[in-house]
């Protein structure tokens, strides 16, 4: 019996996505990418180089990994082992709420976990494995890895309803045979992305992302399609990635499908409550809060004579709610 992480090398790091069983129709990828409210004025993105479109976006990128973490929303996971003929003969499925606990950290709730059938296909998912496949990071490429890349600017295309300017990114390290051989030795794998990406020209965002992660020694990696779509008329999230891809190995071939869901997006609020019995995990995307880590002291209540109402000091600010 094949290991998962051998087989489909599902650790797709520096995030890259890749990512129910239906086969999406024309219409329903046309509703994937909703374009943002329109912006009165002159685009100045059209004024720009390829050069500085990349940083723009890359910056944005880079905020964006901050910014989701202060988001709660459902995922849902589906990763299939396929026939030839179509027909599915192993399955594991997830359905996730990543929500915050009163501390103000964010988990993970398990809502929905059927026993998974990959075994029948040959294939064993440990928990290192279901981590890394739950747990993918979904933003491409920020500004702190641009130093990795060579990005190369292609043209502009339409996408549905939008207008975008394309590049294609490439890891300097598929170049370097001596860092390459390191990386071997090391059995560092699927570290970098390598693919397409647009970006949209009026926020100089990224909207969708093409490709699969690189290089690939011993483990294969499957391609990809992440969309995204523009929650609170400011921030492009992903919300929907889709794999089906034969990975060729020297003795056998696997035809894997992969599909994530990301929904219901809603940014903290310090009434969350989490109630009910499911499983929770803790988020390990999300970074612990400012004050976490600190015991919360409570004041001594002010003595007051019987009969006598507690008077509130004027020059005492009232608290703030917490940001959300």
């Amino acid at each position: 019996m094949q290991k998962l992480k051998k087989m489909i090398g599902i650790t797709l790091a520096g995030g890259l996505l890749a990512s129910a069983a239906i086969v999406v129709s024309a219409q329903n990828r046309q509703n994937r990418l909703m374009p943002s409210p329109p912006k009165a004025g002159p685009v100045e993105a059209i004024q720009l180089t390829p050069e500085e479109i990349i940083k723009r976006f890359t910056t944005k990128e880079s905020e964006l990994r901050e910014v989701w973490k202060e988001f709660s929303y459902q995922q849902e996971s589906l990763l299939q082992v396929l026939t030839p003929a179509n027909t599915v003969t192993g399955e594991y499925y997830q359905v996730s709420d990543f929500v915050f606990n009163d501390a103000g950290r964010r988990i993970e709730r398990i809502i929905k976990a059927p026993p998974s059938t990959l075994d029948r296909a040959g294939l064993t998912m440990t928990q290192e494995d279901k981590n890394a496949f739950i747990n993918l990071q979904p933003f491409a490429l920020a500004s702190e890895d641009l130093v990795n890349y060579n990005v190369y600017y292609v043209g502009r295309e339409k996408i549905d309803e939008l207008q975008t300017y394309v590049f294609d990114v490439k890891p300097k390290v598929m170049s370097d045979t001596r860092e390459l051989k390191r990386m071997k030795d090391k059995k560092i794998e699927g570290k970098y992305f390598q693919g397409r990406i647009w970006v949209d020209d009026q926020d100089l965002q990224i909207v969708k992302t093409a490709g699969k992660v690189v290089p690939e020694f011993d483990q294969r990696f499957p391609s990809f399609e992440t969309y995204r779509e523009n929650i609170d008329g400011r921030y492009w999230f992903p919300t929907y990635t889709y794999s089906d891809d034969t990975l060729e190995f020297d003795r056998f071939n696997v035809r894997v499908r992969m599909v994530i869901k990301y929904k219901n997006y809603r940014q903290f609020q310090s009434d969350v409550k989490i109630t009910g019995v499911e499983e929770v995990i803790d988020d390990p995307a999300a970074e612990p809060r400012k004050g976490d880590e600190k015991p919360v002291e409570t004041p001594a209540k002010p003595e007051t004579k019987p009969g006598e109402k507690k008077k509130e000091d004027p020059k005492k600010p009232k608290p703030d709610r917490p940001r959300p």
